[in-house]
């Protein structure tokens, strides 16, 4: 099964979004806690990541998560939660309502509803575009 065969899921999405807004792409005020070094360490793990999963949200949630649960990135971790709980703040209640329990069943839910899928997308595509403008050439940097 490759990658584009992954379904995405709700929390897959949100992941996206959150990381998205977080970068300051989605116009709001969050890339100001954004210092330039971490921008630049988020922008090279993003950009030595497989081809293949750049445009994919189910693939990027899981490389977006391993990163802010990378040692040192704790605050990062802490703050891309606190946007993500803000994002989905009652995800938790409707995976509840439907499963009964919010167990390993739970997050391979389909999405329904408006087109998520392509907005995911999107929102990669964004990062992905972000992380080569910040990532800083390594000739600039050679003394």
């Amino acid at each position: 099964m490759s990658n584009s065969d992954i379904q995405m899921s709700e929390s897959d999405f949100f992941i996206c979004v959150a990381f998205h807004e977080m970068l300051g792409l989605s116009g709001t005020e969050e890339q100001q806690k954004l210092d330039r070094e971490t921008a630049i360490s988020i922008a090279d793990y993003l950009t030595k990541l497989p081809p293949e999963d750049k445009l994919n949200p189910a693939a990027m949630a899981n490389h977006i998560t391993a990163f802010c649960q990378q040692p040192g990135n704790e605050q990062l971790k802490e703050w891309f939660g606190e946007i993500y709980d803000r994002l989905d703040e009652d995800g938790i209640d409707k995976l509840v309502k439907k499963t009964g329990d919010p167990g390993k069943k739970a997050y391979g839910l389909p999405i329904t509803g408006r087109d998520i899928e392509n907005e995911g997308r999107d929102a990669c595509q964004d990062i992905q575009k972000w992380a080569t403008e910040i990532k800083p050439n390594k000739d600039s940097h050679q003394k």
